[in-house]
């Protein structure tokens, strides 16, 4: 058993993504679960190989290294234009998870910019977060706000959490 953190708002994402964009990081969201799993990489068909490597395991899948578990919380809408949490157990890292998917594949500095695979041939490399999210810690009750400006992600706390004995 382990604690979550919930969310509520969303993030604008500037200029939109564009539909190779949109596509690559939608089938990430669903991959990224694994604990071998490569940021730059994905199968064919991630949640097919994800359901495979779940009945493998026996349903137990330990987190991924160097990857926060919480970056597949994180969905891109439709039209690409906004990222929004979805929800899930355990989940309690947003920050980490936005900056990962900025330093990763967002913005002008993204190390998948320079990686030479085809997969990112599409990708523009020039997209923003911007936005404001509402978050409770649900062991704790702290009440926070992540606040997103030009992709800097910051934390601000509103009610400080109490101590709960575990």
């Amino acid at each position: 058993m382990g604690w979550s953190t919930s969310y509520l708002g969303y993030l604008t994402v500037s200029p939109p993504l564009n539909a190779a964009e949109l596509e690559w990081l939608s089938g990430f969201a669903d991959w990224c679960g694994l604990p071998d799993v490569d940021p730059f990489h994905l199968p064919m068909n991630p949640r097919a190989s994800l359901r495979s490597a779940f009945s493998r395991s026996g349903g137990a899948i330990p987190s991924p290294t160097g990857i926060s578990r919480d970056v597949g919380d994180w969905r891109f809408c439709l039209d690409g234009d906004c990222l929004s949490w979805h929800r899930t157990e355990k989940s309690n890292d947003a920050p980490s998870a936005l900056r990962f998917l900025v330093e990763t594949y967002l913005g002008p500095d993204a190390t998948a910019r320079g990686c030479g695979i085809p997969d990112f041939s599409a990708f523009t490399f020039d997209h923003r977060l911007d936005g404001l999210l509402a978050a409770q810690r649900e062991d704790t009750d702290e009440l926070f706000l992540i606040r997103v400006v030009d992709s800097d992600v910051r934390c601000e706390t509103l009610v400080p959490g109490r101590e709960t004995g575990w």
